[in-house]
């Protein structure tokens, strides 16, 4: 209509998140041999913030608040008044107390690193709950929930760090769950691609048949290029910000495959700049603890092939609060 302003058309967007967990989120998994890949985050992290910095990328850091903690007193000082009252017992680490606390402060504890990523531009510390926390699992309440991540946002009030972006542990998305994120200030979440084989589910038999897909998918693109509308859905008052694709680690077995993964990471990026959408990619820092050069390169090749696509297309390197912030302003 003449004479009526149209509100601008938004651009294409570049999102990363990372799931710092260190060995929070495997202790129930794994056991002594994959220490040597916690230990190795404390490499791992310095170098993606060099490449963040030295490429201008926007990222948020999905950070268990335990990890941020200076020691196991701290985290007896912090931990929830409700403890998750998981079926599965080994699910939660208070069941495991003294074992925990004998583990090197290394594997559990990284206040250095979380500091490190507040000094370096455009990161986002955000939240993964404290305790790894398992929004699916039988036994899993909403109350401790709440419970957990108000002592997820002490440790972050410490640093001064207003929490706004959350990712579900394990991507256990629970829409039963939102509303209380939402009124603990949380303004987006990570959620999965809406292709089935992306939907998580506790029966094993259903996860063996998706993961085997999910695996295939990260070299041929079976599901499409997964990108998003940057119309970002929005209930009880929090944005989703979907995941398109799991950075998979290099993989010396799976050699010849690699430029097929980059090409199919590369495919979903272009994908969205020339539409005028959203490609996320996240992973876990533990996940680069070893073959740390190669996944560098891998990474390093993925941030040029973005450059390339801002001076082409205009696509811009967002983290998770700051595609909410725009989206809010598009609203507005």
């Amino acid at each position: 209509m003449a004479g009526k302003k149209m509100k601008p058309t938004t651009t294409s967007a570049f999102v990363l998140s990372l799931d710092f967990e260190l060995f929070w989120g495997v202790y129930e998994s794994r056991g002594s041999e994959y220490y040597p890949a916690i230990e190795n985050v404390f490499k791992v992290v310095p170098n993606l913030l060099g490449l963040f910095e030295k490429y201008g990328i926007s990222c948020t850091w999905a950070t268990v608040g335990a990890l941020c903690l200076e020691d196991f007193e701290a985290f007896e000082r912090y931990k929830p008044k409700n403890l998750p009252r998981y079926v599965n017992k080994s699910l939660s680490p208070y069941e495991d107390v003294s074992n925990i606390a004998s583990l090197n402060k290394k594997l559990l504890f990284a206040p250095e690193l979380v500091n490190q990523i507040l000094r370096t531009p455009r990161q986002e510390i955000g939240a993964h709950t404290f305790s790894h926390f398992y929004t699916l699992e039988p036994g899993a309440s909403i109350e401790d929930f709440r419970s957990d991540l108000e002592a997820n946002l002490s440790v972050a009030e410490a640093y001064g760090i207003g929490l706004q972006s959350l990712v579900f542990p394990r991507n256990q998305f629970n829409s039963d769950y939102l509303a209380v994120c939402s009124s603990a200030g949380f303004r987006s979440y990570r959620g999965n691609p809406g292709h089935w084989a992306y939907k998580i589910a506790i029966d094993s038999k259903i996860n063996i048949f998706r993961r085997a897909f999910r695996l295939i998918d990260a070299y041929f693109p079976l599901s499409g290029n997964l990108t998003h509308s940057m119309k970002l859905r929005k209930e009880h008052g929090i944005y989703d910000v979907p995941a398109s694709l799991f950075f998979r680690a290099f993989n010396k077995r799976l050699k010849f495959l690699e430029y097929l993964k980059i090409k199919r990471m590369k495919f979903c990026m272009t994908s969205a700049a020339k539409k005028g959408r959203l490609c996320h990619f996240w992973w876990h820092p533990h996940n680069f603890a070893f073959n740390l050069e190669d996944n560098l390169a891998q990474i390093e090749e993925l941030l040029e092939h973005f450059k390339m696509l801002e001076e082409k297309y205009g696509m811009k390197s967002m983290n998770m609060s700051g595609l909410a912030s725009m989206q809010e302003k598009i609203n507005d």
